[in-house]
């Protein structure tokens, strides 16, 4: 049986906007049935109703706010109430921030925001995940993970001893890279398969309103050279549409193909103990089999 998108229930964060809005608009088009998940619920209802007018196909909202642990189980738990269905989960949703700041959970919340919510809400969702399968995870994640030349820094995972941001933000994104490629080896047996990918230096509210003057000029000069939400949106979109599946499933993309990655990023071992030292980072367990506590 081919695999297809039609009818089937797809979670996006940070679907109200940016790289997200885009996917999420491309899904429904193609008949998912969309979920934007965002912090802000005024503005993801405006999105919602904006796709649901143009694909005809109906789309519905769920708040939560990633650098926040309790919104995330909020999420999850309103979520497995309401639906049924759980085929694709893009994890999109991120930031980056000049200065090191702590959530209410007291994480650094580039991290936070990054990787530990989402790490969270995939696992909170995989069982649901799981039990619909074929289903397929995607994490957006960067080029930019090859700032983190150190790999994952174990000893100090929050960042406490120093605070230089673009090596902070390469350490969240080597994170998702390395996050798909466990989860690949955890449930792709089950069906689900995982994937990272790279969207390109994309046209986003990223660094726009923030706190880092370096990042808004950045921005700013690169503006020309950046690509369109849709542009950015297109190898998630296609990582959740293709069939046959896209291989190799754990993978890291860029444009549709495997692209080159660090090797910290295609480090087995490292992706093993990161998953092991997150789980007690966010208080939750996972055994072998999927089982969350």
């Amino acid at each position: 049986m081919g695999w297809s998108i039609e009818g089937r229930r797809v979670i996006v964060t940070g679907g109200n906007a940016g790289i997200g809005r885009a996917a999420a608009e491309a899904l429904s088009n193609a008949g998912a049935l969309v979920t934007i998940a965002a912090r802000n619920r005024a503005k993801a209802g405006m999105a919602a109703d904006a796709i649901e007018s143009s694909s005809g196909v109906p789309v519905d909202t769920l708040e939560v706010d990633l650098a926040d642990l309790a919104s995330v189980r909020a999420a999850a738990d309103t979520f497995l109430a309401t639906h049924d269905d759980a085929a694709v989960l893009i994890n999109n949703a991120g930031g980056m921030f000049g200065r090191r700041g702590s959530t209410v959970d007291g994480h650094e919340r580039t991290i936070a925001t990054n990787y530990l919510g989402p790490f969270l809400l995939t696992q909170l969702l995989i069982d649901r995940l799981r039990a619909c399968s074929p289903s397929r995870i995607i994490n957006v994640a960067s080029s930019g993970h090859g700032y983190a030349k150190e790999g994952i820094r174990f000893g100090d995972f929050e960042w406490t001893d120093r605070y230089r941001m673009m090596e902070v933000y390469g350490h969240s994104k080597l994170a998702n890279i390395l996050h798909a490629r466990e989860l690949e080896r955890r449930y792709g047996p089950d069906g689900v398969h995982a994937y990272a990918m790279h969207p390109g230096l994309v046209r986003t509210s990223i660094g726009r309103g923030g706190d880092s003057l370096r990042i808004s000029l950045a921005v700013r000069f690169a503006g020309p050279r950046m690509r369109s939400p849709e542009e950015g949106a297109d190898t998630a979109v296609w990582l959740a549409t293709e069939d046959p599946l896209p291989e190799p499933c754990g993978g890291y993309f860029e444009d549709r193909t495997e692209a080159r990655s660090s090797r910290h990023a295609r480090d087995d071992e490292m992706a093993r103990r990161l998953w092991d030292e997150t789980e007690a980072l966010v208080m939750t367990r996972t055994d072998e089999s999927g089982t969350a506590s």
